[in-house]
């Protein structure tokens, strides 16, 4: 299974200006979600979901540590009982596939 290299801690979202929102790590360094435009500077997003991105940003190590302990119990369970149902409600190849684009530099 594949592991998270990005900072390790709490990803702490912080409310920024108008124009951006920052996600905190914890070694100090941010990442910025700007609602203007990569080269026209102008506004491409409303500021709600701007904020939305930055909070979902924020949360992703918490979640990738869900979904890998997810994988992690259904290898369990399918060592028990590969014809439950529980196999029939995710496709747990693409939650894998998931993990390791999460986790994988190219």
């Amino acid at each position: 299974m594949s592991e998270f290299k990005g900072t390790k801690g709490k990803w702490e979202y912080s409310s920024g200006d108008n124009n951006s929102v920052d996600v905190v790590l914890p070694n100090e360094s941010t990442i910025s979600v700007d609602r203007s435009g990569r080269y026209s500077g102008t506004h491409v997003m409303e500021r709600e979901e701007m904020e939305a991105n930055a909070l979902l940003i924020s949360k992703a190590p918490e979640m990738l540590k869900i979904l890998i302990d997810i994988s992690k119990t259904a290898e369990k369970i399918w060592e028990i009982d590969q014809d439950s149902p529980f196999f029939d409600e995710i496709d747990f190849a693409l939650l894998d596939d998931l993990i390791k684009e999460a986790t994988e530099l190219k």
